[in-house]
């Protein structure tokens, strides 16, 4: 929680994939991409829940090995190429608020492709966002 505002962080990893089959299953020294994104969540503090959202079962299990939380399967009509990233936020945060019986603030979308975005990044985002009257949303690009 930041500012008693709840904080929900959706790890967006869908099997799909047309470059690389399962990338987001793809090691970097030894930690799968969903796995690095759950331990970077795992940092920080203000976020009160991580949850992973992909149509895929091994996807799924990898991102709770890490201590992200399944609360649903991606439907598939939300894992095409084509699919919008609001679709998608707007389905995990619908089920997150279903499930955990709360509102939540802000919605983190946090890609597994971005292996190099650090806590500063996630934290300093978070800040803007709730320093900067009428701000609909942030986003970091390095």
């Amino acid at each position: 929680m930041y500012k008693n505002k709840k904080i929900l962080a959706v790890v967006m990893a869908r099997g799909g994939s047309k470059g690389i089959r399962f990338k987001n299953l793809k090691r970097i020294n030894g930690l799968s991409l969903v796995a690095i994104a759950a331990k970077l969540l795992k940092k920080i503090k203000i976020v009160d829940v991580s949850i992973i959202s992909s149509d895929n079962e091994k996807i799924i299990k990898e991102g709770q090995k890490f201590g992200l939380k399944k609360i649903f399967k991606r439907p598939k009509s939300l894992s095409g190429d084509i699919v919008s990233d609001y679709s998608v936020i707007r389905h995990a945060l619908i089920m997150s608020e279903n499930f955990f019986k709360v509102k939540f603030n802000l919605v983190l979308m946090i890609q597994p492709t971005s292996p190099l975005r650090t806590t500063k990044h996630i934290i300093d985002c978070i800040k803007l966002f709730f320093r900067k009257k009428g701000t609909t949303s942030v986003w970091s690009v390095n």
